[in-house]
């Protein structure tokens, strides 16, 4: 059996004790003895479908049932409730109380009462009467006090009185209660939430078979047991029975929104406020927001977990997002700002973070007018960048920029800006540089600020203007400021300055990431180098340390030391001693270590939500693999950084990820791949530095492996003028030159040259092994008196046997450099050029 009422139907399975009652009451009644039920409960709960079923029951019974809806509307009419009560009555029969039928406030009250009293008796003499009033809280105080005199005089009689009450208005009917429940013939019901046995009845009789525990569980969760939003449920299930995202739909929201119209306007205010301030809806806080005393909140908010709106343990208060949107929607827009504002106000004032206020500042569109809103938009942008949230910090610095009303802040906010937009797309942070630099002339910038304009202008290769700003600032440190010195400057903490020694030559720099070290080759430079401020901070920072090897910080690190360094990396640390770290380790051959830690960090959200440090991680992991001999994986890396941040956003640093990617493709075989990496567009301006130098080498080595020799030869000679054109001393030059050797793997004696002979590395190369040509163009051998020696021949019988250069100084226990340089001698000894030539020598 069902109850139909106010558009909700209920499952009597949970309600027949409280229909029972009233059965029993109704068969008292017979004996003419009177009794009053008084049902309560919170909106949505069915008690109006409980009354009508009562009188459903009356009128099976022969009994008259006489209903009255009490309405807000009307509490300001005098009798209003009462008196539509003795009309309808006396339409079915009643002798009128009264010649005109209605009762007066200028009428004797106890005179009246026992008039109305008499009459309504001697209307139940034949049979019991049943009178029903439903939403009493809403009824009239001089109708409320004549019920009260009535009520006190019905025990034996023939009447039985149902009244409905809400518990979000118990205040108002407070004296009624203090009245009526002491009587004995009085009976109070408290309708509760449905159990999960009475929501799967209820689906049951709805959708025609026994539902699983998974839909009871989500009705359950979504509804709390409230009728009136388990009857929406259904109705969004039967309009659309199987939604995309398995979520409420338009019905349910509705009924949100009649709970909220039906509670009472502090319960409402309070529902509002829940949804406004989200996680941080504490009563304190929502008294202020209110402006009510805080015991009236903690009991707004029983109400609302009574209706079943409210789980404490849900996201921002509420069982579902759907029910927090269908409150915020019920505010007018001009009342939801105001509140948003209010809102900022109070988190502020409490000491809440950052970027809760600026949440509110954001929905509010005040236009920041006090001095702390933008101070505080722009502490919000930084705590979301460190969570690794740039959009967040996007939205909080644009809307700081846009509302500042002093220039200072204004200036400040937009470096802010552009630095968050410069690690999610370098290429639309570019579009503020210019604006920036202005701001830094004028002197609106402080020194920090003016730094990360200076990293985004050399990071666009803009060089000149970097210069300017530097020297017009005076953060060049020293006497006079030029190009030349920042150069210097910059050249120290650019990638491809690491500090190697080797024995009887002096201190010299080379390519780091390109080179590989031995753990005893790195030490302290016999010059000392101070960290400039460019090494700090900004995007130059990070792209900095991508290929530094050591820099006054990080001197001597051992590989031990680098994962110290990476275990204490956390969110809101910067990430450039982490990408040196990395380096370190690639660059001392733990290149499995190097590839697991960069996995470990790519899985942190404040680096794998940010794109630009995602591809600054995920670029070394190419890296790595590339130094592996893992040329697939590093392809495929390399692939997915480029997707991410595409060359053109690069800037300067383009030859870098690109170098990876045309490298690896041609390790591979795979031309298509290298030429549409090598037809990616970069700036001239980046050959100015020294990430022209990997992108050379591996443009050199593609034409090599085509058989294009000379344009090998020039791409490799130009990497040589560049050094020198910089000025790294002789023994870095011949570092490089060797550093060919190895790669390029001549076929022909080697020839002596003098250290500094610029196209030492060029003529090295034009001897190397074409890498794609196959085993038929093996030379037919060395000569007879070539011997090699112990060393060189395990190193030959493990690559011929098909093991990498990593494998065979693992098994060695040798560095993947020595190998690399065994192989060399040996293949210029055997005149072959790849490891299939060295099968034919094996025994």
């Amino acid at each position: 059996m069902e109850l139909l009422g106010a558009g909700v139907t209920v499952a009597l399975g949970e309600r027949r004790s409280e229909l029972v009652l009233f059965e029993e009451a109704y068969a008292a009644s017979t004996r003419s003895q009177g009794a009053v039920l008084f049902v309560s409960g919170p909106v949505g709960t069915g008690k109006t479908a409980l009354m009508q079923e009562m009188a459903a029951h009356a009128g099976r019974q022969g009994g008259p049932f006489f209903l009255v809806t009490a309405s807000a509307g009307e509490r300001a009419r005098p009798f209003g409730v009462l008196d539509r009560l003795i009309h309808g009555m006396c339409a079915a029969g009643m002798t009128p109380p009264f010649p005109d039928g209605r009762p007066h406030p200028d009428r004797d009250f106890f005179a009246m009462m026992d008039r109305i009293g008499a009459v309504i008796q001697d209307f139940a003499r034949g049979r019991p009467v049943v009178i029903g009033i439903d939403d009493i809280h809403f009824a009239d105080e001089q109708s409320l006090r004549c019920l009260s005199y009535v009520i006190r005089r019905i025990e034996q009689s023939r009447v039985v009185i149902v009244l409905n009450e809400c518990t979000s208005y118990e205040r108002e009917t407070a004296d009624l209660r203090a009245e009526m429940l002491h009587l004995p013939y009085c009976h109070r019901i408290r309708l509760a939430a449905l159990t999960q046995a009475g929501i799967a009845e209820h689906l049951t009789r709805h959708f025609g078979a026994v539902p699983d525990a998974a839909s009871v569980r989500f009705y359950s969760e979504v509804s709390g047991g409230n009728p009136l939003l388990l009857h929406a449920l259904i109705d969004d299930r039967i309009a659309v029975p199987e939604p995309a995202d398995g979520e409420p739909g338009s019905s349910f929201r509705q009924a949100v929104l009649r709970i909220l119209h039906r509670c009472s306007p502090v319960t409402a205010a309070v529902a509002r406020s829940v949804a406004v301030l989200g996680d941080y809806a504490a009563p304190a806080l929502i008294a202020e927001l209110v402006g009510a005393d805080i015991a009236v909140v903690r009991a707004g908010m029983r109400d609302l977990h009574e209706i079943g709106l409210r789980d404490a343990e849900a996201a921002e208060g509420f069982r579902h997002g759907h029910i927090r949107s269908a409150m915020l929607s019920s505010v007018p827009s001009a009342d939801l700002s105001t509140l948003h504002g209010r809102a900022a106000e109070v988190l502020h004032a409490s000491g809440a973070p950052a970027i809760a206020v600026a949440e509110h500042l954001i929905a509010a569109q005040d236009g920041g007018k006090a001095a702390w809103r933008v101070t505080i938009l722009c502490e919000a942008a930084r705590e979301a960048m460190a969570a690794g949230d740039v959009e967040s910090a996007g939205k909080s610095l644009r809307y700081a920029v846009e509302s500042s009303g002093e220039e200072t802040q204004r200036a400040q906010a937009a470096v802010l800006a552009a630095d968050a937009q410069w690690h999610a797309d370098p290429s639309r942070a570019v579009r503020r540089l210019h604006g920036l630099r202005r701001d830094a002339l004028a002197g609106l910038l402080t020194g920090p600020d003016i730094l990360v304009v200076v990293n985004q202008l050399l990071w666009w290769g803009e060089f000149g203007e970097a210069d300017e700003l530097m020297r017009l600032s005076g953060l060049e440190g020293g006497g006079g400021s030029s190009l030349a010195q920042l150069w210097t400057l910059f050249r120290r903490t650019w990638p491809g300055s690491a500090t190697l020694e080797e024995p009887g030559r002096p201190t010299h720099a080379v390519p780091a990431l390109t080179h590989p070290l031995h753990p005893d080759h790195l030490r302290r430079s016999s010059e000392p180098l101070q960290q400039p401020p460019l090494a700090q901070s900004g995007p130059m920072a990070a792209v900095t340390y991508l290929s530094s090897a050591a820099t006054s910080a990080y001197d001597a690190m051992t590989p031990g030391r680098a994962d110290q360094m990476l275990s204490a990396i956390r969110a809101g640390t910067p990430l450039t001693p982490a990408l040196y770290a990395l380096v370190v380790l690639v660059q001392t051959g733990q290149l499995d270590e190097a590839a697991a830690w960069c996995d470990r960090l790519l899985k942190e959200d404040w680096i794998g939500r940010v794109p630009m440090r995602r591809v600054m991680i995920g670029t070394i992991q190419s890296v790595a693999a590339l130094r592996s001999g893992d040329s697939e994986t590093s392809l495929r890396g390399i692939r997915e950084v480029l997707d991410v941040v595409p060359p053109p956003a690069w800037g300067v640093a383009a030859g870098l990820p690109l170098s990876v990617a045309v490298r690896a493709a041609t390790d591979l075989g795979d031309a298509q791949s290298a030429r549409s990496h090598l037809a990616a567009p970069v700036p001239p301006v980046m050959f100015d530095t020294p990430f022209g130098l990997p992108y050379l080498q591996a443009l050199g080595r593609y034409h090599l492996a085509m058989g294009h020799r000379q344009s090998a030869l020039a791409h490799f000679r130009s990497c040589t003028e560049l050094l020198i054109k910089w000025g790294v001393e002789p023994a870095g030059i011949q570092a490089a030159i060797d550093w060919h050797h190895r790669t390029a793997a001549p076929t022909g004696p080697e020839v002596a040259r003098p250290p500094a002979d610029r196209g030492e590395d060029a003529s090295a190369a034009a001897e190397a092994e074409p890498p794609w040509e196959g085993p038929s163009q093996e030379p037919a051998g060395p000569p007879e008196s070539v011997r090699l020696t112990d060393a060189e021949q395990r190193v030959a019988a493990l690559a011929a046997a098909g093991n990498t250069n990593r494998q065979i100084a693992e098994s060695l226990f040798i560095t993947v450099s020595t190998v690399e340089q065994h192989l060399t001698k040996i293949y210029r000894k055997l005149n072959v050029r790849s490891r299939s030539g060295l099968r034919r020598f094996q025994p």
